[in-house]
């Protein structure tokens, strides 16, 4: 059965990391269907699930958590991977190294992943970094940024990314 990878992306850098991931589960051998979750209508034919979405405000992207109420019954007993794409991952930020250690201990968990939690069989959730140009902020939010010791450029760590699609390849060869 084809791994769903699915992505919600606003500027690009979920989808980059979505497109990495569907190609190093590819490489391994795995049968792969990259999809935006908005195009993802029926999750029948997939037994795996890699799923994320950008955070804006703390939060999964409206479209990221439609799918998750439309598809929400179908999702019961079905191993899910998810991650979320902001300003701080696990291992790489944009903003102060300082700011980062801080909220990666006090952000809770976004909403749309506590819902799966609910519902699928999540195996992990996993924060990466993404990219950001100097337009992605707009007004205020640019100074918030730079007091916030932003730096614009692409944050997404690849060996992590790597690690991670490692450990769901993994899961799912132990699966079967």
């Amino acid at each position: 059965m084809p791994i769903l990878v699915g992505h919600a992306t606003a500027k690009g850098s979920t989808r980059g990391i979505a497109e990495h991931i569907a190609t190093r589960l590819d490489r391994a051998g795995e049968v792969v269907d990259l999809r935006p979750l908005a195009d993802v209508t029926s999750i029948r034919e997939y037994e795996t699930l890699v799923v994320g979405s950008a955070i804006h405000n703390g939060q999964w992207l409206t479209e990221a958590t439609a799918w998750i109420e439309r598809l929400g019954p179908a999702l019961t007993g079905r191993a899910l991977w998810a991650y979320s794409v902001s300003s701080v991952g696990a291992t790489s930020t944009i903003l102060s190294p300082r700011l980062a250690r801080y909220l990666r201990r006090v952000t809770p968990e976004p909403r749309a992943v506590q819902i799966l939690r609910s519902t699928a069989d999540v195996r992990d959730h996993r924060s990466f970094a993404g990219a950001i140009a100097p337009g992605d902020w707009p007004g205020f939010g640019r100074i918030v940024f730079r007091v916030m010791g932003g730096r614009y450029g692409d944050a997404r760590d690849w060996n992590d990314i790597d690690n991670w699609v490692a450990a769901i390849r993994a899961d799912v060869v132990r699966d079967r």
